[in-house]
């Protein structure tokens, strides 16, 4: 039983490790380079870099790693380790595979560009930039799913209800969030500011870092550290 209780709050830490990475990439990568650029990828060219190809790295692994629920052999055709299998290997990616030097609205990275000194995995090349534009949509989307339809599986309880409201709200945000950039990639010439991908991947991955915080329980550690210290 002791064995059951831990391998569960392993789950708990693993979930809440997630969520807080999610809510920190934009923030970290932001602040340690300062200047605002036209997506969170193009901080890879920056020396902000570290912290996007880690926080990616610990996504893929993590999600390789984690088990959820067992597939209804009824209802489901998809279990939830092939759901994060696919997410953890699609944020992987994101990282192997960068998007390309140009387009970030920073004129540093620009004259980087056209002196061809690429960092790392860094490039112009526009197959891989495709690649990595499908598996950034292909991580998120799946973050959207596990949110409504994952996450709000198990018995209902007052308590979970509250908990379901959250997750589809979440879910639903990441889904708006990487259906809007979807629109302006095939519309180029509609968008809202020059900086629409970073804000939308800004509240895609805030999104689901709530939603992983929530099923990692933080909302039961806050009331408990709550009644310990008052």
């Amino acid at each position: 039983m002791d064995i059951k209780k831990d391998i569960l709050y392993s789950y708990y830490r693993i979930r809440k490790i997630i969520g807080i990475l999610g809510i920190l990439l934009p923030i970290l990568i932001f602040t340690f380079h300062g200047e605002l650029l036209s997506s969170i990828s193009h901080y890879y060219y920056t020396k902000s870099a570290v912290f996007f190809i880690a926080i990616l790295f610990a996504f893929g692994l993590l999600l390789i790693s984690y088990k959820g629920y067992e597939k209804d052999k009824d209802t489901e055709k998809l279990s939830d380790n092939l759901i994060t299998h696919i997410g953890g290997i699609a944020a992987l990616l994101i990282v192997l595979l960068p998007t390309t030097c140009i387009g970030s609205n920073s004129a540093e990275i620009t004259n980087m560009c056209l002196l061809q000194n690429y960092p790392l995995f860094g490039h112009d090349n526009t197959i891989i930039r495709i690649i990595h534009l499908v598996s950034a949509g292909v991580f998120l989307f799946i973050m959207g799913y596990m949110s409504i339809f994952r996450f709000t599986k198990g018995k209902l309880t007052d308590e979970k209800k509250i908990k379901n409201y959250i997750y589809r709200f979440c879910g639903i945000a990441v889904w708006v969030s990487i259906g809007i950039l979807a629109i302006e990639t095939i519309f180029q010439n509609f968008h809202f500011t020059k900086y629409d991908v970073f804000i939308f991947e800004t509240v895609s991955v805030v999104a689901f870092g709530i939603a992983w915080l929530v099923k990692g329980e933080a909302i039961k550690d806050i009331i408990d550290l709550k009644n310990k210290l008052f």
